[in-house]
């Protein structure tokens, strides 16, 4: 199964490395943006809710942006949360096997189209010219997790059957602890 690419390296192209904006070596998290990240890497319907929940504060911040209620810096920092919790979701969904390959190129379309919007006046005019496009990409992404749901569910059955049948086939100390202790067992 392929990889992801590292965080660093989603998106970068020529127009990012010129912009400054964006050129932060880490986010600086305001208090308006909440982002907590799954309490098990392995959780993955925590994963993709804290993804979406991501996704529409995006949303949101371009909004208030759009109003001069939010500046660029924001909208940036609401962009590396969604890229973080788009890392955390494809490891998550790593673990169970579910390959995720189709999908690396989301937070590249998504960080294009975001720049483009971003370089150009803010207004809601300018944000209304844009937000097709962000949508679009964003229904991808929810069109592709939810494309991730059956192989997901799969990988998870098959867990489950190897747990219970691991249940019922006792170790061979367990027989031996069974034989010596007259039938009983547990």
């Amino acid at each position: 199964m392929q990889q992801p690419p590292p965080y660093d390296s989603v998106g970068q192209n020529s127009v990012m490395r010129s912009s400054a904006r964006w050129a932060k070596p880490s986010p600086i998290i305001t208090s308006s943006l909440q982002y907590t990240p799954p309490p098990s890497p392995a959780d993955v319907p925590t994963a993709v809710s804290t993804l979406l929940g991501l996704t529409k504060q995006l949303q949101e911040v371009l909004r208030l942006w759009s109003v001069h209620q939010a500046t660029e810096s924001q909208v940036s920092d609401a962009y590396i949360l969604v890229g973080l919790q788009f890392n955390a979701t494809v490891n998550a969904f790593a673990r169970h096997n579910v390959d995720m390959s189709d999908l690396f190129s989301i937070p590249t379309e998504l960080r294009t189209v975001l720049e483009t919007c971003l370089g150009e006046e803010q207004s809601p005019r300018t944000l209304d010219k844009y937000m097709p496009e962000i949508r679009m990409v964003l229904y991808n992404l929810l069109q592709g997790l939810q494309s991730k749901q059956a192989p997901y569910r799969k990988s998870m059955e098959a867990h489950h059957r190897g747990a219970e049948a691991a249940r019922w086939t006792m170790s061979p100390v367990m027989e031996e602890f069974r034989r010596r202790s007259g039938g009983r067992s547990g």
